[in-house]
């Protein structure tokens, strides 16, 4: 009826009372609190006083924490000004920070959140930009570790480099060694590296200039540890080393091996090793003394160890063997892979294995096989675990990512220019070393 319709026409403006003018503030940030990302956004469309609402920095770092961005805050690589921009084939994506006119500033919080979505986009969809080839040595790369800033790498050419991970540029060529630079640790602008020639030395990686040589081992070093206050090395001469940084002195000679060393990991106040005498050893070393001997009954190829509870060794059956610092047996076996074990990755969740057979499988830490992944072809020899995030590196200059929630591959960078063998990974960027005897090394950006 027409009285109906009138009444209701002088009504309407009433009931569209806007409660963001007229309840609390705390009230009203309560209520925008329980708003996803998406939501948010909408709300911040409706007119100016929603928007300034929607643009809290307390809701954004909730967001942020739910999505484990926190660390983005100080990471300088992704909460620059710098527009984001990516990748293959070659597209460019700035985001809308603000989107609306206004001379409200977009709060810090949302800005982190804007770019490390973006930034997830572009890890899931695989846009990036193979961004450098580090060219300079003249033989294979065997070594490789970045601390996020430098990239230092040795080679078969009897010569360590470092590199800017960020322009690409050589810094230093350190050609102080005499051999083969088999392996090499760097942390706070300090690169240790140790040398088929039974020498273990220390750079200033900003000058390149060499500090201490550390002179000892009777053969080659196949390992190196250094956690900022010790060096821990292992060599063929079947002994492991333990150095103080400050002064160069060694500290302790810890032998019991009978055959030569394969892995090496450090944590805290131990030092774990496998050997070719299918033994795992458990160090302290601060005394030197040999905490446990584990009997493994194969060649342990790759090491990981959490310094107190627990140490996962892959073989070369194809097991994956737990071992806790309490038993002198294995607390549990995890059997599927069908070839040798070549490396390993574990977070509070899942423990991820890479194999010669050519896949790579994700184990709860009950022993469950919740996923085999399939998709390179050879040796999967580098992985990467970040969340729910995993890099894998393998033979045929494949690297895959995938989403360990589902097992599903996200995309496969076909692209990389050489075979690989190496990998080092941030949030942002990928650095892969070739075992070819052009010795390149290739950076990777998603950012």
């Amino acid at each position: 009826p027409l009285q109906l319709r009138m009444l209701y026409g002088e009504l309407k403006p009433l009931l569209a009372v806007d409660f963001v003018a007229y309840l609390p503030s705390e009230l009203v940030d309560k209520i925008f609190i329980l708003l996803d990302a998406k939501d948010l956004c909408n709300a911040a469309m409706c007119n100016s006083l929603w928007r300034e609402k929607a643009n809290n920095n307390a809701i954004w770092k909730k967001l942020c924490k739910d999505n484990n961005w926190i660390n983005y805050y100080d990471d300088p690589s992704i909460s620059s000004n710098k527009d984001v921009m990516m990748t293959t084939p070659q597209r460019s994506h700035q985001p809308a920070l603000n989107p609306l006119k206004s001379n409200l500033k977009i709060c810090r919080w949302k800005e982190i959140y804007t770019r490390a979505y973006l930034l997830e986009q572009n890890w899931n969809k695989g846009r990036y930009t193979a961004i450098h080839m580090l060219r300079g040595h003249c033989q294979r790369v065997v070594s490789l570790s970045c601390d996020g800033t430098l990239i230092a790498s040795g080679s078969e050419d009897n010569t360590a480099r470092i590199w800017d991970l960020h322009t690409g540029a050589c810094k230093h060529v350190l050609a102080n060694h005499t051999d083969s630079v088999r392996c090499l640790a760097l942390k706070d602008f300090t690169l240790v590296t140790g040398c088929f020639d039974g020498i273990v030395r220390i750079f200033d990686a900003n000058t390149g200039r060499c500090l201490r040589t550390l002179t000892g081992h009777q053969s080659g070093i196949d390992s190196i540890c250094f956690n900022g206050t010790y060096i821990v090395s292992a060599s063929a001469d079947k002994t492991i080393r333990v150095w103080k940084f400050s002064t160069g002195k060694c500290l302790q000679i810890m032998r019991g091996h009978t055959d030569e060393i394969q892995a090496l990991d450090m944590d805290g106040k131990y030092a774990i090793t496998s050997a070719w005498d299918d033994t795992i050893r458990l160090w302290d070393i601060n005394t030197g003394k040999c905490e446990k001997i584990w009997k493994n009954d194969a060649v342990a190829y790759c090491l990981k160890f959490d310094g107190t509870h627990k140490c996962f060794a892959g073989n070369d059956d194809g097991s994956i063997k737990i071992w806790t610092l309490k038993d002198q047996s294995p607390a549990m076996t995890l059997i599927g892979h069908t070839q040798e074990v070549y490396c390993l990755r574990y977070n509070e969740r899942i423990i991820v294995s890479g194999s010669a057979d050519s896949t790579i499988r994700i184990w709860n830490h009950f022993g469950k096989c919740l996923h085999t992944l399939k998709g390179h072809i050879g040796i999967v020899r580098c992985l990467h675990l970040d969340g729910l995030r995993l890099i894998s590196g393998g033979d045929r200059k494949k690297i895959i990512v995938w989403n360990t929630q589902t097992g599903k591959l996200l995309h496969a960078l076909h692209q990389n220019p050489s075979l690989l063998h190496l990998m080092w990974c941030n949030e942002t960027r990928i650095v892969t070393a070739s075992p070819e005897p052009s010795g390149t090394l290739t950076i990777i950006n998603f950012w």
